[in-house]
């Protein structure tokens, strides 16, 4: 035990401040890792709808070839299958990108909560404020490997465009002690959880601490929400 104190009284206070702040920065580090659902679940999950909605196309079209021969005397018969079988398609995948983003925050609340809680929290300083928004790339859909037919161009041309999403978001920049910050996640947490609550997803958490010690440490907090609608997340 001697040898211990007698190594910590060693070190340089920097040192010392380091070695706290680490043995702080873990505990979060490990909440923050595993208390929220990997984008790349959400992601998994809507590529399996696109794949189960092209699957559905792909029966609905070769549907559609075997009416064209039985329907030589209506050729637009088989145009307004198609047709009908293209708006089921795409209202099938609006209903489930509603279903999917439906309990998620939304882009104007979630700067309302941001700032709410910030101003809870006197002790911490917002140094930086970006918003960001862009379509989110999902993979394409799998090619239809069958031959072109004059129906099938033309119900493509006039099929509706596949949905879709887009990710909104906004990039916080604070000052303040670890405990600050740390009880500042914690409320954004709380209020996911909270009735009514809504969730919301974490791409980046930068912790760093300077010579000032873990009693002005800066943290980066990138943060998101998925939407069908296109815009910005007003500053």
């Amino acid at each position: 035990m001697n040898a211990l104190q007698h190594y910590w009284s060693a070190r340089a206070p920097r040192e010392q401040w380091l070695a706290v702040a680490v043995a702080l920065l873990v505990p979060a580090l490990a909440w923050l890792a595993f208390g929220h659902e990997p984008l790349a679940l959400r992601l998994q999950q809507l590529d399996n709808e696109q794949r189960s909605a092209e699957t559905r196309r792909l029966e609905a079209r070769t549907a559609l070839a075997e009416l064209q021969a039985r329907a030589a005397v209506d050729p637009d018969q088989a145009l307004r299958q198609a047709l009908r079988a293209a708006q089921a398609l795409r209202d099938h995948q609006l209903e489930s990108l509603d279903r999917e983003t439906a309990a998620l925050i939304d882009p104007q609340r979630m700067q309302q909560v941001l700032q709410d809680l910030l101003q809870q929290r006197p002790g911490l300083r917002l140094l930086a404020l970006e918003s960001f928004s862009a379509p989110l790339e999902l993979p394409p859909p799998a090619a239809a490997g069958q031959p072109a037919t004059a129906a099938n161009a033309a119900a493509d041309s006039a099929a509706p465009a596949t949905p879709v999403l887009y990710r909104h978001g906004m990039r916080l920049t604070l000052e303040g002690s670890y405990f600050e910050l740390r009880d500042y996640l914690q409320g954004i947490e709380a209020q996911s959880l909270a009735a009514g609550g809504r969730r919301l997803f974490w791409e980046r958490l930068d912790y760093q601490v300077g010579e000032a010690g873990p009693g002005q440490a800066k943290i980066t907090l990138e943060l998101y929400t998925l939407s069908r609608e296109a815009g910005w997340v007003g500053v």
